[in-house]
């Protein structure tokens, strides 16, 4: 993986929300999870086919909203979300190849 293919965060989340115009169009994601109620963290979760659904209300975050991601399994249609600090690798179609997405470039 030393010539792992990157892109920024910032575009990756973009790119990501933009799929939501491309009907049938999702994205694969690869994050680590966090569980704030049980301090529980560090564990891989990886979704083949995913969309971005609509941000959750401020008053549900114990922290501040815009730290989270939220999108939908589109296989279960199950709804999840991560930090977006803890998003590892994307991928986009037509092919899905994996990008590292590196959070140190976004000049936040």
């Amino acid at each position: 993986m030393k010539n792992q293919k990157k892109i920024s965060g910032i575009e990756a989340i973009r790119r990501a929300r933009n799929l939501k115009y491309v009907p049938g169009a999702g994205f694969a994601l690869i994050h680590l999870t966090y569980n704030a109620k049980t301090k529980e963290f560090g564990q891989v979760s990886k979704t083949e086919r995913a969309r971005v659904r609509p941000a959750l209300k401020e008053d549900t975050f114990t922290e501040d909203g815009d730290l989270y991601f939220t999108y939908e399994d589109m296989d279960t249609g199950e709804p999840k979300m991560c930090f977006k600090r803890l998003m590892r690798y994307i991928g986009f179609p037509p092919d899905y190849e994996l990008l590292k997405i590196d959070w140190y470039n976004d000049g936040i």
